[in-house]
């Protein structure tokens, strides 16, 4: 497909090899996530302007038709949680903190970003998020996301601590901390996520 989006490629080299050449130096398709027309001109001499912003565009509206799709949908797995929030949080250099507020059916009825940090971390506390969901109407369960620009999902010791902290209060107000998800980047064999939920922390 990125080949057919190229149409054609350099000098001694077609459309499908260079395509493979893109995805090879992004180690993959998650990769692709933060392409610019200005890196491709940068890491491929001679790709020109219109084939280089034809190919981030398409892949950013790859990324808003899923998110249109997905929005208001069930978020009862952290694969439908990646599906809502990895596009678009793989694309960022710094670590964010989203909630996504579901019902009782676990539908989304709102996402909010909370928290914008550094390269490696990010200050957020539980009652900030806490708060945020006491504030809303008909708010029956949590998931917490965040990314790790890394594309390492682990977690660290801080996110830990953080999820057990944020179970706890959570708890105490009576809400649901359905999971948190770690968005990082598929590669290796490994997941493109981490879930507290599947790891048996939730």
């Amino acid at each position: 497909m990125l080949g057919i989006l190229l149409g054609t490629g350099l000098p001694g080299k077609s459309a499908v090899e260079l395509a493979a050449e893109i995805l090879a130096s992004r180690e993959g398709m998650g990769g692709l996530a933060r392409i610019t027309p200005q890196t491709l001109q940068k890491e491929f001499k001679g790709l020109g302007v219109a084939k280089a912003c034809r190919v981030a565009a398409a892949i950013e509206l790859g990324r808003r038709v899923g998110v249109a799709e997905i929005s208001g949908g069930l978020m009862d797995s952290p694969v439908r949680v990646e599906e809502l929030m990895g596009p678009e949080l793989r694309k960022k250099d710094r670590e964010e903190v989203w909630v996504l507020m579901l019902n009782t059916k676990l539908r989304l009825l709102r996402k909010v970003q909370v928290s914008r940090g550094s390269v490696n971390e990010t200050a957020v506390q539980p009652q900030e998020i806490l708060r945020e969901a006491l504030g809303a109407e008909s708010v029956y369960a949590l998931v917490v996301v965040h990314n790790h620009p890394s594309g390492d999902p682990a977690p660290s010791p801080a996110d830990l601590d953080f999820t057990r902290r944020l179970r706890d209060g959570a708890k105490t107000v009576g809400v649901v901390l359905q999971d948190h998800v770690i968005i990082g980047v598929a590669r290796g064999g490994r997941a493109g996520y981490y879930s507290f939920k599947e790891a048996g922390y939730l």
